[in-house]
């Protein structure tokens, strides 16, 4: 069997090829398997069961079956094979592969197995290309069964990734192995290029909820790229007032990064950049934009350091309220989202790319390509997916990646481009790297936001054809996502997310109430912030206490979700008036005040800060809960006497009382707290329940009531009036409808202050 090495230009040109009828071939389905000194034989198990196409019910269980039985068998043969002391969980090893050398994989060979005789000219040719001063002092092992190669130096400790694939019409395929496209390397290259610009003109011709973007109403200002040369020879472009014209133009998303931005558009600039901007001033992400923004034949370009004037406070409020208008209407917004400032550019070169072989015996080849799997191709979780991708990390860029019908993703090692109707890349494939890991948490990550957001304006984008429910749940979603977003200005917390605001506006005709909507304010209450909560309660009024955008989390905020609940609208068929009052000139940014005044009647109880005695002897759990008399979960500590108080605490017969804080309180500040009567160090704060409603999940007996924890606002308006701030979220939880109701009447409804107008701030 030869193998030679051929140009990746030369199978490019086979993408255009149809691979429906490529032969496939099972390199492991022959005899001489059984002569085989690694582990061939366990491989042709697996992949017979995976190339077994069934198609009805008993046989997709009988080869579930097979599955599970090739699973026990693996981890059964790895754990004997592990040292005494070596531990590993059966999660690890089911589908474990020994580790074998280039010399080992040779004398198998030798001994007559045809598997080993192509996977010894493969990683043959490979090494001599590749990695030739380490051929025969590696450790390498399959991983897995997708013909994922880990290979490790012994000497040096360095080790590498590589995945072997069928380039994309190629007229021999391996089986079990994926089809993919190739990469060079470099995304500035003809060959991205043209595969974005196709990417792009498909879907402006044939996307029916992505529409062409051209010829539509430009920003107040954009960037005219036409080609300006000064007196000096110097080429520039300039800065244009569109005067309301309609034009095509395309959008930049970037990180500034920390440093300040080298060049801006100012009150004492925009003179200047409306006659001439030098080229060379730009930085290199804004260079990279203009260059890939001319390729793809556009004139103008939106920039927001250039197009808004940035010390205005004037002129950022009127132009950030028209983002919406400005990311939609965009012909395709580019987003540079490997790059951490404005050095970083939006193309990547790297100089190894991939590799092709060509495999030949006996009159018959087959092409197989190789690429390192490095960089983003390693990625597991979100934490790591922002490092890589630091742009899709800032809070800014959800509403601009949102909005936009196309985004053009100037990733590490190739292009992407996703649109209202689905996700294109270079490689074709989102099993291989430069993606992330299949499965993982980084995968799902960048894929699922912009689809969940396009999915409801797909289903719902005519108005008076949607359900106001669905649409609530849409941007319960869209706020979860957003808020685990990083903000370096804590004050634009409602801004950023002003035009997907602005977006469910259009399709409601609700009023939007920083973070919340009037027609669901019960279903937006429902937030909760995702542990651990590290921040206090801002010291800078930013939003109502009822609002998630009023406090500041480290891992976001998450909603419960209602399914079956009889009394929805109680809470609001109560509410009286809610308003906030705008600080600007967009109605969907930022507010000055805000209100919801319910008629309703309050139940009033104790917060209970645990001593450390008392939070020890129930397992170490949460700080704070509602002073209840029930005693359950945690550890029993033997002959300890908890704190007790006089005042007595809410009943639950038998309920389960759940207690999800706001923000971390400062006891000194936030509460009104005392101590217990026996002079130990628990304390007791008066606050006020007030239910919102109740819920049950499908195919759950469990009821489930909520109810937002409210204190009396530390400044009171006007003499007399009930003004409270939100400061956690309570569920009270039944084993059925008749043990909720039975407890409502002997319990809570007992508690209950006389009916008032409660003002919530």
């Amino acid at each position: 069997m030869r193998t030679t090495i051929i140009p990746i230009d030369q199978v490019v040109a086979l993408e255009a090829s149809a691979t429906n009828n490529a032969h496939r071939i099972n390199i492991f389905d022959t005899d001489s398997t059984a002569k085989c000194l690694l582990d061939c034989l366990t491989a042709k198990t697996k992949y017979g069961l995976t190339s077994h196409r069934v198609t009805n019910g008993a046989a997709k269980r009988e080869k579930r079956r097979g599955f599970v039985a090739f699973a026990k068998d693996n981890i059964q043969m790895q754990r004997q094979a592990l040292e005494a002391s070596e531990r590993m969980p059966s999660s690890a090893l089911k589908m474990k592969r020994n580790h074998f050398t280039l010399n080992e994989l040779e004398a198998s060979f030798k001994n007559g197995c045809g598997s080993c005789q192509f996977f010894f000219a493969l990683l043959d040719g490979f090494f001599s290309a590749r990695l030739d001063s380490h051929r025969h002092s590696v450790e390498i092992q399959w991983v897995g069964y997708s013909f994922d190669l880990q290979v490790r130096a012994k000497v040096t400790g360095q080790s590498w990734m590589f995945q072997f694939f069928s380039p994309i019409g190629a007229r021999s395929i391996i089986q079990g192995m994926h089809s993919a496209n190739l990469l060079s390397g470099d995304t500035s290259s003809t060959l991205s290029m043209e595969r974005a610009h196709g990417w792009i003109h498909n879907c402006a011709k044939s996307h029916q909820h992505c529409g062409e973007g051209r010829n539509v109403p430009l920003p107040k200002r954009v960037l005219d790229l036409e080609v300006l040369i000064d007196l000096h020879g110097r080429h520039g472009v300039k800065l244009l007032d569109t005067d309301s014209k309609q034009g095509t133009y395309i959008c930049l998303s970037h990180c500034w990064g920390k440093d300040p931005m080298p060049i801006r558009t100012t009150m004492a600039t925009l003179n200047d950049h409306a006659q001439f901007i030098q080229y060379s001033s730009l930085p290199k992400t804004f260079q990279d934009a203009i260059e890939i923004t001319r390729r793809l034949g556009v004139r103008y370009l939106w920039i927001d350091s250039l197009c808004i004037i940035q010390d205005s406070p004037l002129d950022w409020q009127i132009e950030s309220s028209k983002m919406a208008d400005i990311y939609q209407n965009s012909y395709i917004t580019i987003a540079a989202v490997s790059s951490s400032d404005f050095r970083g550019g939006c193309f990547s070169s790297d100089t190894t790319g991939d590799m092709c072989m060509e495999l030949e015996e006996n009159g018959k080849t087959t092409v197989i390509a190789v690429r390192e799997c490095k960089g983003t191709g390693q990625l597991r979780s979100q934490e790591d997916t922002f490092k890589a991708f630091p742009l899709l990390s800032r809070a800014w860029v959800y509403q601009e990646r949102m909005l936009s019908r196309r985004v053009l993703y100037c990733n590490q090692n190739e292009l992407q481009l996703e649109c209202r109707e689905g996700l294109v890349c270079e490689c074709g494939s989102h099993s291989l790297a430069p993606h992330p890991r299949p499965k993982t948490q980084a995968s799902r990550g960048l894929r699922e936001f912009k689809r969940q957001y396009a999915e409801a304006f797909k289903k719902y984008g005519v108005r008076g054809q949607y359900s106001a429910y669905e649409l609530c749940q849409h941007w319960q979603r869209t706020v979860v996502q957003y808020s685990r977003l990083q903000l370096t200005q804590l004050s634009d917390k409602l801004p950023a997310l002003s035009g997907c605001a602005r977006d469910i506006g259009r399709l409601t005709g609700d009023t939007y109430l920083a973070g919340l909507w009037r027609a669901s304010l019960a279903e937006g209450m429902l937030w909760t912030v995702n542990p651990p909560v590290e921040y206090a309660r801002p010291a800078t009024w930013r939003a109502p206490s009822r609002s998630w955008a009023s406090v500041d989390v480290v891992s976001g905020i998450d909603y419960t979700y209602v399914l079956k609940t009889r009394f929805r609208q109680d809470f609001q068929a109560k509410i009286e008036s809610a308003e906030c009052s705008i600080s600007g000139a967009d109605v969907t940014g930022e507010v000055s005040a805000g209100y919801i005044r319910v008629r309703s009647r309050l139940c009033p109880v104790y917060l209970r800060r645990f001593c450390r005695s008392c939070a020890g002897a129930r397992g170490g759990k949460a700080k704070y809960t509602i002073e209840h008399g029930r005693r359950r979960g945690g550890q029993t500590v033997k002959d300890f006497e908890p704190c007790r108080f006089k005042e007595k605490g809410l009943e639950l017969e038998g309920a389960d009382l759940k207690l999800f804080p706001d923000f971390k309180y400062d006891d000194r500040v936030d509460f009104a707290f005392f101590s217990a009567e026996d002079g130990r160090a628990c304390k007791l704060a008066p606050v006020s329940l007030l239910h919102l409603y109740d819920g049950q999940s499908f195919g759950s007996p469990i009821v489930t009531d909520y109810f937002v924890v409210v204190r009396r606002a530390s400044v009171r308006e006007k003499p007399g009036d009930d003004i409270f701030e939100r400061t956690a979220l309570v569920t009270i939880s039944f084993e059925s409808w008749a043990r909720r109701d039975t407890w409502f009447e002997s319990v809570y409804h007992k508690l209950l202050m006389k009916e008032t107008v409660v003002e919530i701030v």
